[in-house]
């Protein structure tokens, strides 16, 4: 019976890492270990970490450009795939109200997000609105960049992702509090995560927030 259990309750918390190789070099691996580790603390009540130099050596073929490798896990390492990378261009995004969803871990099972993803309608991406608050988008954190300048980030976030910490804790974003109603205040728009840097990709002009 406890066996049992104990499947159960690793199928439910199964994990995903993200982490971007390029040219052969895994970047942020201090970010992912960290999560990583408060994932398996939080969830499964262990300290434990996993050797991701090891795990992320990318096989010769994929040695060069950006690449991405996708960690399933629990308890233990479950899957590590690795697969060429392109930034998939996103210039709208649709505003989609959920007051009820939770993804503070990053979860394998992101049916709850496919489901708003799939309001979008002509855009292409959504912005997930909780209680009136700006959260993240479908696949991405998002930062907004203000009248003077400066780069923002919402601490409504739903997942704290590992290029966001990064960023924060180099001081070129800062974390506040966004509504819906503060989106006019901002110039533009720009998606980040693992595998996108801030400078990665062009602006999302804030007309294109629908």
């Amino acid at each position: 019976m406890r066996s049992t259990r104990n499947l159960l309750i690793k199928y439910m918390y199964q994990l995903v890492e993200t982490i971007k190789i390029n040219n052969g070099t895994p970047e942020n691996l201090e970010f992912h270990d960290r999560r990583m580790k408060e994932s398996l603390s939080d969830l499964f009540g262990i300290r434990k970490c996993f050797d991701l130099n090891s795990i992320c050596k990318v096989p010769y073929k994929l040695s060069h450009g950006i690449v991405k490798c996708r960690i399933v896990y629990d308890t233990e390492i479950r899957e590590t795939t690795f697969h060429p990378y392109v930034i998939r261009p996103v210039n709208s995004l649709r505003l989609i109200e959920d007051n009820e969803i939770d993804y503070s871990y990053k979860y394998a099972d992101r049916s709850s997000l496919d489901s708003l993803f799939e309001k979008r309608g002509s855009c292409d991406d959504i912005i997930i609105i909780k209680n009136g608050y700006v959260t993240d988008t479908y696949y991405a954190n998002i930062v907004f960049k203000s009248i003077n300048g400066d780069w923002v980030t919402p601490e409504s976030c739903l997942l704290k992702g590992t290029r966001r910490t990064c960023l924060l804790e180099k001081n070129l974003i800062k974390e506040t509090v966004i509504r819906v109603s503060d989106l006019t205040y901002f110039i533009e728009a720009r998606l980040i995560n693992a595998m996108i840097d801030i400078c990665d990709t062009d602006g999302i002009s804030i007309r294109n927030l629908l």
